[in-house]
């Protein structure tokens, strides 16, 4: 017969054995079900961002994102990126088709004008769709035979806010004038879902859909027919992006627009001793002025740098139905043209206008000037230490009449499969090497007492 004090021993064991096995089953349950999996890459290649959760907090209508291979087949980095989404919300639905075993699900997508690939995403909901090619969710060097960066979240969350947002807006680019637009700013806006193409206003003029008209930092000025166009587009309620280049001259009907809206550029370049980037005193980080398109930045500390940028002036603050508005500036210590005339000098401006249409109706036009070509460059849009991109996708934003652009910097690769964090390294540090052999002690001495004194 077993005594009082084995059967007592034996109930502790017991019990202990069986709080380890619960505690490991508990952390099987979390990690398959509710999604509690550490990201150990070095780049956080499966950690969503804020801008994606905001996201889909909002979200009021399910997803379905459809994987174009069987999911044992699938790559395993986008694989788990997408688990995320499904994992952060029951919104999101994560579905795989096999092309090969399911060619009648193919041929519906064909017959809606979809090509549809292996390894090819479908983003859909309420009969609204964007399908993903598998390398758009890649960025590759030149040659594009190597993935430098992953921008598959960027583009995933585009294409949910999308479907759910509607059809696309169209952003045209003028061209004729020795415009100098970049392909990676292009590319920012076609991410982000806008329809971009290039138009030659003298032969295309001004599609009344058009959202928002880009004129990067042109050369040649604009025919008087060409300006028209530009006026009546803008008192029809349009909006205009423009970005100006340090030293160009003979631009005389371009800037009559701009003044006549509130604002002039000037040619002289802004230096700043002091809040500048490279240890250039032309790269200039600017700070914000109180305005819609700066609210992103109320709770991020991101610079936007305006390399090479001429000062504007602000000729007004409100004329009529008129009003500019200073969106970035430099620093009260910065200088322009070479005089040590303090600033704050206005880097980038905008204004509104309101205006009654023949019909009776209020709309009203936008313009934003930018004393910077070079805030669109390559190198400053592909940074993710500066907030270039994201700055331009709020400015496109707000002359669009958008009020919520999504901006996700691109992950450098890197190696997927690396070395744990050292962050995460001391919480399984902790665990491990203090918190498990403590309870193990503890259980041990536990034991011990008992025997002791039992």
């Amino acid at each position: 017969m077993i005594s009082g004090k084995k059967r007592h021993l034996g109930l502790v064991a017991g019990a202990m054995t069986t709080i380890f096995l619960m505690i490991g089953i508990l952390s099987i349950i979390l990690t398959e079900n509710f999604g509690w999996k550490l990201d150990l890459t070095e780049n956080r290649l499966y950690t969503l961002s804020e801008e994606t959760k905001g996201i889909l907090s909002c979200l009021e209508q399910p997803i379905k994102i459809i994987v174009f291979n069987q999911e044992t087949e699938y790559p395993l980095l986008p694989k788990n990126l997408l688990s995320r989404y499904s994992q952060y919300t029951r919104m999101i639905q994560i579905c795989y088709c096999d092309p090969y075993k399911e060619p009648k699900q193919i041929r519906e997508y064909e017959e809606l004008g979809y090509k549809v690939e292996l390894n090819d995403l479908m983003i859909e909901s309420e009969g609204k769709r964007k399908q993903l090619k598998f390398t758009d969710l890649y960025e590759f060097n030149t040659s594009q035979t190597q993935v430098e960066k992953l921008v598959a979240e960027q583009e995933i969350t585009s294409g949910i806010h999308m479907v759910v947002r509607g059809a696309r807006k169209k952003v045209i680019f003028t061209d004729g004038h020795g415009e100098e637009p970049s392909s990676s700013l292009m590319e920012l806006f076609s991410r982000n879902h806008y329809q971009t193409s290039y138009g030659e206003l003298s032969v295309t003029g001004i599609a009344p859909e058009t959202a928002v008209l880009v004129i990067c930092a042109p050369r040649r000025d604009f025919s008087e027919e060409e300006i028209e166009m530009i006026e009546s587009y803008l008192m029809a309620g349009g909006s205009v992006m423009t970005f100006w280049e340090p030293g160009t001259e003979g631009l005389e009907h371009l800037t009559s627009i701009l003044t006549d809206w509130g604002i002039r550029p000037t040619n002289q370049l802004v230096e700043e001793p002091g809040l500048h980037v490279s240890g250039n005193p032309l790269n200039v980080a600017a700070t914000y002025g109180r305005h819609e398109i700066n609210q992103y930045f109320k709770n991020n500390r991101y610079y936007v740098v305006t390399p090479s940028c001429v000062a504007l002036t602000q000729l007004y603050e409100s004329q009529g139905t008129t009003k500019t508005g200073q969106v970035l500036r430099s620093s009260g210590d910065a200088a322009a043209g070479g005089q040590k005339e303090d600033g704050p000098f206005s880097l980038v401006l905008s204004s509104e206008r309101v205006v009654t249409t023949e019909t009776g109706e209020s709309v009203t036009g936008r313009l934003l000037v930018c004393g910077s070509k070079r805030i669109y460059g390559d190198d400053m849009l592909s940074s993710e230490k500066l907030a270039n991109g994201v700055f331009l996708l709020q400015a496109a934003g707000w002359c669009a009449g958008e009020e919520d652009m999504i901006y996700i910097p691109p992950k450098e690769m890197g190696t997927v499969v690396l070395p744990v964090v050292a962050t995460e390294t001391r919480k399984w540090a902790i665990l491990m090497l203090g918190i498990l052999p403590l309870g193990i002690l503890l259980t041990g001495a536990g034991i011990a007492l008992h025997r002791r004194y039992l």
